[in-house]
């Protein structure tokens, strides 16, 4: 052996032995500062300083042994007329009939770059889950022969952008490829174990006897059935609408996400290690247990069509009035407020019809003219009214959507009180229209009501023909 050949030996071997005597924890925080560091300005989706963190994983898996998914570690993909990539790499299962069945643990690193002259440096978001993928993977690749299924290591670009990434090695995987993806998990913002005092993981539902298989005694969990904040998303997304169990892995909210502030000396390393070794292990047992099956359940986000039946409480807040449609005045508007529970059963291949069926109470008031002056003086009407809408609705498709709907109505009042010796009539009936969004679980909604009946009793003491019209808004939650 010449000197020079000697000389890189002797390198190799002490490199080796450094990586080989830090701890995993030491790693992590290796990892996380140099995706975090101001150098990276941020790691913008699609920039030269994201291509470095991309390069940082390369070198990373290519020194643990791992090889391609693909044909090269980089998985290109251009959204919007603009170029990204994300790095993809497979550790390969060992059983004849498991190895084509595939996990996807994956984790974006790319960031906000910089705003108004401030670095965004994503030290929880999401250079803590980069951090803690690469480390699943080395532990991963040194487990051997025990992988019966195979297991893909995703690092996402344009996740801020849109979920680009995650969306585009789905599409490559399932649609192009026909790969059999068995889970996927997406590990975003785990940097902040401590403060939060627990690992989040949504979509347990999705799983074949998930909360089983989950449960640990190392570690504090949040087992949530599934994902279903309509103003957040996550990389499991892409998966998820292709009917792939998935969960969604974090430590919640606690750290100042999307902030400058964001910075690596505030993460909990020895969290983010306890993180790490709980993934690394649950995804050892999935990888081994030739049982572990998909539940068939779908996040209603997820699903793309609304379930057959919904059921749903709301609250609103609107207004009553008077209309006198043969007298030369009119009444004066008052507030109207209330709750109540909703029903629907959906119908049709893509379930765009319904019929809804609500209980609705409500505290109601308005003003009308007094006999005596009519056009100087007003009364006021209170009373506690029951209302049970049934209407026909029209809607988009998916679990985000639109919908109007119109039927009739039958009411009840209880307890009016009026400043009069005239009575109101106790029951009611006429048209309801309605107009609302559905966004995830949750609603919003613009019901009116137009009273067919009269208001007063048999139009006493010769009082004018009035009917009663209500406008209200609502905020649902849907179940």
């Amino acid at each position: 052996m010449n000197k020079l050949s000697f000389l890189i030996l002797a390198v190799a071997v002490a490199v080796s032995a450094t990586v080989s005597a830090q701890t995993r924890q030491e790693r992590l925080t290796k990892h996380v500062y140099y995706f975090a560091a101001d150098s990276l300005n941020g790691r913008a989706a699609g920039s030269e300083d994201a291509a470095k963190a991309a390069r940082y994983i390369v070198n990373e898996y290519e020194s643990m042994g791992l090889k391609p998914l693909f044909d090269d570690w980089y998985m290109p993909f251009t959204k919007n007329g603009k170029d990204y990539k994300n790095v993809v790499a497979v550790i390969e299962g060992n059983d004849p009939d498991l190895k084509n069945q595939y996990i996807v643990v994956g984790a974006h690193y790319d960031h906000l770059g910089i705003k108004n002259g401030n670095v965004y440096n994503g030290a929880d978001d999401n250079a803590s889950g980069s951090a803690s993928v690469i480390e699943i993977a080395r532990a991963l690749r040194s487990a051997g022969n025990s992988l019966k299924r195979s297991v893909v290591i995703a690092a996402f670009d344009a996740e801020e952008l849109g979920l680009f990434g995650s969306s585009a090695l789905a599409a490559k995987m399932i649609d192009e490829e026909g790969m059999d993806v068995r889970l996927m998990m997406s590990v975003d913002m785990v940097g902040w174990y401590k403060a939060s005092n627990s690992l989040t993981l949504m979509g347990v539902a999705t799983i074949k006897d998930g909360r089983k298989i989950l449960q640990s005694e190392k570690i504090n969990l949040k087992l949530k059935n599934f994902e279903w904040s309509p103003v957040t998303a996550t990389d499991t997304e892409g998966f998820a609408k292709r009917h792939v169990p998935t969960l969604a892995v974090s430590t919640g909210l606690k750290s100042p996400y999307h902030k400058p502030e964001d910075d690596a000396d505030l993460i909990d390393y020895e969290g983010l290690d306890k993180v790490t070794d709980y993934l690394t292990n649950l995804t050892l047992d999935v990888a081994q247990d030739a049982n572990f099956a998909s539940s068939g359940k779908i996040a209603r986000k997820h699903s793309g069509v609304r379930p057959a039946f919904e059921a749903g409480v709301y609250a609103g807040l609107g207004s009553s009035w008077l209309e006198f449609p043969n007298a030369a005045f009119n009444g004066k508007s008052g507030i109207s407020y209330g709750g109540g529970l909703s029903t629907q059963l959906n119908f049709g291949q893509s379930r765009r019809f319904g019929i809804k069926a609500e209980a609705m109470f409500t505290r109601e008031s308005l003003y009308f003219p007094d006999e005596s002056n009519l056009y100087e003086s007003s009364l006021k009407y209170k009373g506690n009214r029951l209302t049970i809408p049934v209407e026909l609705v029209y809607q988009g498709g998916g679990s985000n959507a639109a919908y109007f709907g119109v039927g009739g109505f039958y009411s009840r009042r209880f307890k009016p009180t009026l400043a009069t010796d005239q009575t109101v009539m106790p029951e009611d009936f006429g048209l309801a229209y309605e107009f609302g969004l559905k966004i995830g679980g949750f609603g919003m909604s613009w019901i009116f009501t137009d009273s067919l009946m009269p208001f007063f009793s048999e139009n006493e003491k010769g009082a004018p023909y009035a009917r009663q019209g209500t406008y209200m808004f609502r905020l649902q939650k849907w179940f």
